[in-house]
């Protein structure tokens, strides 16, 4: 019986792993795989802990170090279920089950369950990826800074991102299907009140295209095709959380599918505490620092939660 299993891990993840193994808690860190988002990221400018530019790679072999020095246990593995050990009582332990290690039972969880990139599936979308296209102004915008691109294409995350762009570009072309909007009205008369974001509604995307020096964004706009020149893209149509089977008939989410956390992490059910990208805490600021800070304050709760029980 684990004290704490963390699934999955990540760099978040694995600062829960750094906290509880401090606590003395011996954490189980269950893996689907190394390759989460930060270990794709090339390049990350806007992680406090190291002080100078460092690829998401070399940042998750330390972290990970960290907690294994700290404790932690950690394996590879694919989680096939989470039930509680007896569906009648929800206060009780719960019972994980896995590809390569069979059963494992847990006094306590943290969660973080994979979100989906939303995308407008046109050419070229996945191959430019991480080059050209991007879905996180936050994350990826200061390189763009004094240049022009492009935010595609509604609701508040667009207008989110187009105004945070507009402090670093030269132009942001904020590309919209409708000819309304659906935002807050305090950041569509912010947009607007904006010299260098342009609007460009009624547009429906064709293609992303990039060959040598030449790019651009091809859509339809009142039955013409056009195109227009830009050095970067942002895909900004929010996320969707996994729906899993892992204690799904007992979660809580909201209308949108993110599991509803208090502020300590804590869900419905005992000891089971979410994080990350899939909970409701973060309110839409998706970032690694962030993320961290969450399964800090988890892993804490959790340590709270076995001391009382």
């Amino acid at each position: 019986m684990k004290d704490l299993v963390i699934i999955w891990a990540g760099g978040a993840g694995v600062t829960a792993g750094i906290y509880a193994g401090r606590y003395g808690m011996n954490p189980l860190i269950i893996w689907a795989n190394e390759w989460g988002m930060i270990n794709e990221n090339p390049i990350v400018e806007n992680f406090s802990w190291f002080d100078e530019p460092t690829s998401g790679f070399e940042i998750m072999q330390k972290m990970k170090k960290q907690a294994l020095t700290y404790g932690a246990d950690y394996k590879m593995d694919n989680v096939l279920s989470i039930l509680p050990l007896d569906e009648n009582n929800l206060k009780a332990w719960y019972k994980i089950q896995t590809s390569m290690n069979g059963e494992i039972q847990a006094k306590s969880l943290i969660l973080w369950i994979w979100t989906e990139k939303n995308k407008i599936n046109v050419p070229w979308e996945d191959e430019l990826f991480w080059k050209w296209v991007s879905y996180c102004a936050t994350c990826d915008g200061f390189f763009y800074r004094g240049k022009t691109t492009a935010v595609i294409w509604w609701w508040d995350t667009a207008f989110i991102e187009a105004l945070y762009l507009s402090n670093i570009c030269e132009k942001v072309y904020l590309v919209h299907r409708r000819d309304t909007f659906r935002a807050e009205a305090i950041r569509i008369e912010k947009a607007r009140q904006k010299w260098n974001i342009e609007f460009i509604l009624n547009a429906q995307m064709q293609e992303i295209f990039w060959e040598s020096n030449v790019k651009w964004i091809k859509y339809e706009q009142n039955g013409e095709i056009k195109e227009t020149s830009v050095d970067g893209v942002f895909i900004a149509i929010g996320m969707t959380p996994n729906k899993l089977e892992w204690l799904d008939k007992y979660l809580s989410r909201n209308k949108a599918g993110y599991i509803e956390v208090d502020e300590w992490m804590e869900t419905n059910l005992d000891g089971v505490f979410a994080v990350g990208d899939c909970s409701t805490w973060n309110s839409g600021f998706r970032q690694l620092i962030v993320a961290c800070a969450e399964w800090a304050v988890a892993a804490e709760s959790s340590f709270k939660y076995l001391s009382k029980n």
